[in-house]
């Protein structure tokens, strides 16, 4: 799985896709990327066991290394997904109804784990 891929995702899940008038820019969406993958990798530290590297140690993907395929497992693809639509939703707003999508979407991105932690 591929940032770009995952931002991708992201728009459609925020309706954020028309060109020209996206909202946010590919790094913003990176950054809350980057931050779902810190929140995975200190709440959940078997995050960082990978079929195909193994051990892993949390670094940050830089905007150069976008289209680079991630060391995380396809299985996180809904939580990070679902992240980036929560920062999107929470991000400065102080509308109503786009802090209610924010804590839908942090739900719906707590709830993608919840089978791969055993429930916790």
């Amino acid at each position: 799985m591929k940032p770009t891929e995952l931002i991708k995702m992201a728009r459609i899940a925020t309706y954020d896709t028309a060109l020209g008038q996206q909202t946010w820019e590919d790094k913003q969406y990176l950054a809350a990327l980057n931050d779902g993958r810190a929140f995975l990798y200190t709440r959940y530290p078997e995050a960082r066991v990978t079929a195909v590297v193994g051990l892993t140690a949390y670094d940050e993907i830089e905007e150069k290394n976008i289209a680079a395929t991630m060391i995380e497992d396809d299985v996180y693809r809904s939580f990070f997904i679902s992240w980036m639509a929560f920062r999107f939703f929470g991000a400065g707003s102080r509308d109503t109804a786009n802090r209610l999508k924010a804590q839908d979407h942090k739900q719906d991105a707590l709830l993608a784990l919840s089978p791969l932690t055993g429930g916790r």
